[in-house]
């Protein structure tokens, strides 16, 4: 990943982690985690559906710039899977806690 493409990246984590750290302060307990996973849920949907766009204008002919849609293809995949990655830990967290005995 070149140092253009992380520093892109980290200025959208830190806001996204303020804005969440200043929801948190006025909603209620778990709320702002809620928050924080619908606000990522939607960026990688918009992920995930601008690099689906910008495949069909290469298919289509519009777009000549195979390495950006080659790019975009990527970071949606890696947002994919690092989503999965976390759904699949907060599932194995659910599922230790509901074994525990009380």
């Amino acid at each position: 990943m070149s140092i253009e493409l992380m520093a892109a990246i980290t200025p959208a984590s830190s806001e996204a982690l303020s804005a969440s750290t200043a929801t948190s302060k006025t909603a209620g307990p778990g709320e702002g985690f809620m928050r924080w996973m619908a606000d990522e849920t939607q960026a990688l949907n918009e992920r995930i559906g601008g690099a689906e766009q910008s495949l069909a204008q290469l298919a289509a002919g519009q777009n000549s710039n195979l390495h950006q849609v080659m790019l975009d293809l990527e970071q949606a995949k890696l947002s994919f899977q690092l989503a999965l990655q976390v759904r699949n830990r907060l599932l194995e967290g659910y599922q230790e806690i509901m074994r525990m005995q009380i």
